[in-house]
């Protein structure tokens, strides 16, 4: 035909597909309403907020709420204490993740397998409360199952919970435990794609188990775990209020104090929610920079990226 096609209008899909977009509704809907309305409140931050005169009614005051925070030093306390311990726990459970993803791959019987992984994932939907109720009754310096077991053994309590270098191990454990098995399923769909004739012909080379993990498996997911620490380094500075505010305790406060513990702080208990609204709009603008500078460097090593 030497015709040209004629291109069919936006109209004409919305109408073939009417029943897809509609069930989009609620997705719309929900980020609408969640997502993108709350956004508004974010001038309380350029605000001298007053609860009773509201957004409309508060004095613009510029950056002066900016520079108010940016003088606090337990706002620069808790940055610190957010960004030790999200990369210490990111360094503890990124790998450990992916191996045992690599290990269940590698588990044959089918049924040993899914038994496995459904208990991997449990601790996932565990609430952060009983969490802490659990860490409490193992890691309590006066009656907690382990210095139980280390004063039975003639060994000193180990003060878990008081002490800011215990209580960071103690932590990162805590959200190993919670997070590890949850964290294997991305890994695990992406093994399902790796070609098994790769295996085969590896196999009949003679490498061995390792050596096929090491040369086939990795290489062939290794976008997904790119991604995959891009989307994790871009949350640096945002850390969980339950894990933090329940785990902690006055001793440990020094480290204990992240940004979501300080913005609850300041907008529930001091009521200063212009402060509270700067600090997390601080904390968004700097994970975007953060996602864009992983991202870029993911692009420089030769990897798509997610942008």
């Amino acid at each position: 035909m030497n015709g040209k096609v004629k291109k069919k209008g936006a109209l004409y899909y919305l109408k073939r597909d009417k029943w897809l977009y509609l069930i989009l509704v609620p997705v719309i809907l929900y980020y609408l309403l969640f997502k993108y309305l709350p956004m508004g409140g974010i001038v309380m931050a350029f605000q001298d907020y007053n609860l009773f005169k509201g957004i409309f009614g508060s004095e613009f005051v510029g950056l002066s709420v900016f520079q108010k925070i940016f003088k606090d030093h337990q706002f620069w306390n808790s940055i610190r204490n957010t960004l030790i311990l999200n990369l210490l726990t990111l360094a503890v459970n990124f790998p450990l993740t992916i191996i045992l993803a690599l290990a269940l791959n590698e588990i044959r019987a089918a049924k040993f397998k899914k038994v496995s992984q459904s208990l991997l994932y449990i601790p996932h939907f565990i609430s952060w409360v009983v969490v802490a109720g659990i860490a409490d009754n193992l890691f309590n310096m006066t009656n907690g199952t382990l210095n139980t077991v280390v004063k039975g053994l003639g060994g000193s309590a180990i003060p878990f919970l008081s002490s800011n270098g215990w209580w960071i191990f103690t932590y990162v454990i805590c959200n190993v435990w919670k997070e590890i098995g949850w964290g294997t399923i991305v890994y695990l769909a992406a093994l399902t794609g790796v070609d098994e004739s790769l295996y085969e012909a590896a196999y009949l080379d003679g490498a061995t188990r390792f050596q096929r993990i090491i040369y086939i498996t990795l290489p062939s997911i290794k976008s997904v775990i790119v991604t995959m620490l891009i989307l994790n380094i871009s949350k640096m500075m945002t850390i969980g209020l339950d894990a933090p505010l329940l785990l902690g305790n006055s001793k440990v406060m020094s480290i204990s104090e992240v940004i979501s513990t300080y913005v609850y702080r300041l907008g529930i208990e001091k009521a200063s929610y212009a402060q509270a609204t700067a600090v997390g709009l601080f904390q968004s603008v700097v994970n975007i920079i953060i996602l864009l500078l992983a991202d870029k460097f993911a692009k420089l090593i030769g990897e798509e990226g997610i942008l």
